[in-house]
């Protein structure tokens, strides 16, 4: 919990209840977040005083492994360590078979290097971290253990270290600890970053992603999120 306290730092906050237009999507076929399907709908969208009032709702509907990514581009930075804190609530109802995994990202482009801090927790199995640059997941300890029908408060902190290429000749992206509802599960994990895609600028924001399961025909995945933050500190 103190893991920020020593660190001088500029801090960015995002917040969904007034920056709902800032949400870009990915999806197949133009832009590749993984999975095969394409979807055959989304929605990124502000619910107003519906509910769950003033939250932002994301859906994708479509057909078996069909993966929809909401990211928020919020600008360059140096910063070394990273918090992101948001509530969110999965549908009351939902059909859990129908969910592969709900993924978690921060992310820092930083030429030459691309840290991608993902973390997704998979239904009926355990929370992952990503490997950037093998483009693998790997499994924490800690099982997911998201239902439907309440809010959530998650916390992710991470960090880099200037001048480190520890992992495998890359900078080591360090998984520190996770808070659900008050909960805090240290990770302890360094996984390695990656190289910038040609043509990338240096940004970073968060990305929200929901992944359809292997379940057939056409289903809808959704969730709800409120009061989405990110704080960058350090350099």
């Amino acid at each position: 919990m103190c893991l920020f306290a020593a660190v001088a730092s500029a801090q960015f906050n995002t917040n969904i209840e007034t920056n709902v237009d800032a949400w870009k999507q990915c999806v197949l076929p133009a832009c590749n977040p993984g999975g095969s399907g394409i979807p055959a709908s989304t929605i990124i969208a502000q619910t107003g005083s519906k509910w769950p009032p003033n939250s932002l709702e994301l859906s994708v509907t479509g057909p078996e492994w069909t993966d929809f990514l909401a990211y928020d581009k919020v600008g360059a930075t140096t910063a070394a360590y990273f918090q992101s804190d948001f509530w969110v609530y999965i549908p009351t109802g939902t059909v859990f078979a129908n969910y592969q995994a709900l993924e978690y990202d921060i992310f820092e482009f930083l030429s030459p290097y691309e840290f991608m801090w993902g973390s997704q927790c998979v239904i009926g199995n355990m929370w992952q971290v990503w490997d950037e640059l093998h483009q693998q997941w790997l499994n924490s300890t800690l099982p997911c253990s998201l239902t439907a029908g309440q809010w959530y408060h998650l916390r992710w902190w991470v960090h880099r270290v200037d001048g480190d290429t520890s992992c495998d000749g890359y900078p080591c992206m360090y998984y520190d600890m996770l808070g659900i509802d008050e909960v805090y599960t240290p990770f302890t994990m360094a996984e390695p970053s990656g190289p910038i895609p040609a043509g990338w600028s240096d940004d970073s924001g968060l990305n929200f992603q929901l992944d359809i399961s292997g379940a057939k025909g056409k289903v809808t995945v959704a969730e709800y999120l409120q009061h989405v933050n990110l704080i960058e500190l350090g350099n």
